[in-house]
């Protein structure tokens, strides 16, 4: 049994890698589309969110029914169908909010790191990559464009790592199959 799973064709991973690494490029190249679609799918569940919370008040007896669980799946509807209809006012809050976060982490990085520079040698790093996020985040916040390359860069990064962890696994895979193999001929001669 397990060796019929090491057997099988390497090659099949390595294919899957090389999409996760093209898939990656083409996160990279369209940050607009990237944003655009992470922006569509936000509304979409959303607007099945408060789809799914009327139905299910609906459904329930005229007794348990909160007229508060109604009224909320309602404005989540709402909210959904606004954000799929206002595309541009969506993906300006997506990288509004992002921006926002990653300055509020920058300044706990540089907050953090200045408060142990008495207790570690490394404090200056912390601080440093602090300010590179406060950068990243004020540059997020005042330029869209720029808020959706890094959210675009923070989505392909682990794309294309794991294509090249797809890669060498495949080329590993390969490598042992064919010990393996030689080592069962060898045995069988």
């Amino acid at each position: 049994m397990m060796l019929s799973v090491l057997f099988r064709k390497w090659w099949m991973i390595l294919i899957q890698g090389i999409l996760l690494i093209a898939l990656s490029f083409i996160i990279f190249n369209n940050p607009d589309a990237v944003l655009a679609a992470m922006a569509l799918w936000l509304g979409i569940i959303l607007v099945f969110t408060g789809f799914t919370g009327m139905i299910a008040w609906l459904s329930t007896t005229k007794r348990d029914r909160d007229f508060f669980t109604l009224l909320g799946s309602f404005a989540i509807l709402i909210i959904g169908l606004l954000m799929i209809l206002k595309m541009f006012v969506t993906v300006k809050a997506i990288t509004l909010a992002f921006g926002v976060l990653v300055a509020i982490v920058g300044l706990v990085l540089i907050s953090g790191g200045w408060s142990g520079r008495k207790n570690w040698s490394l404090w200056w790093l912390v601080a440093l990559i602090g300010v590179i996020a406060l950068i990243m985040g004020i540059k997020s916040i005042m330029n869209m464009y720029a808020g959706a390359q890094n959210i675009s860069a923070l989505i392909g990064i682990p794309v294309l790592i794991a294509g090249i962890g797809l890669i060498c696994l495949s080329l590993l895979k390969k490598k042992v199959v064919t010990t393996i193999r030689n080592k069962i001929t060898d045995m069988r001669s």
